[in-house]
């Protein structure tokens, strides 16, 4: 239960960093959005995945930050070969793509769906917090 420590707290400043300058965004649920059900770290790798191809699309190839994230995540959530490892990979993916088919544009576009994202990634991290440490 330690390990999910580390993670939670990589994200929660990582999307707090992505939320900070356009908190006043309203967060409207997408129907279409990819619904990842289960464990909430299943849930988290996906709102990554979405996060990542929304900066590799406007940031360019270059920008691999969420992807880093991700990697850091699997070795500590699920560092060895396994359905659960696999589990998480394929939120990510089901995130990147998500965004993909539905070609989020760059500009107000992508920071609404990130503002959203972020709010959705927080509230995922303070539960894991909560259900591990209160």
């Amino acid at each position: 239960m330690i390990v999910m420590l580390r993670p939670l707290l990589i994200l929660a400043v990582a999307l707090s960093a992505t939320s900070a300058y356009g908190q006043t965004y309203q967060s409207v649920q997408d129907p279409a959005a990819p619904v990842t059900r289960g464990y909430p770290v299943e849930e988290l790798a996906g709102i990554l995945g979405e996060l990542h191809y929304l900066s590799f699309a406007c940031g360019g190839e270059n920008d691999q930050q969420w992807r880093e994230v991700m990697l850091e995540m699997l070795d500590l959530e699920a560092p060895t070969r396994g359905a659960y490892r696999e589990r998480l990979a394929n939120s990510f993916n089901e995130g990147f793509r998500f965004h993909e088919r539905r070609q989020t544009r760059c500009g107000a576009e992508a920071e609404l769906a990130r503002e959203q994202l972020a709010s959705q990634g927080r509230a995922l991290a303070e539960s894991l917090e909560n259900e591990y440490f209160n």
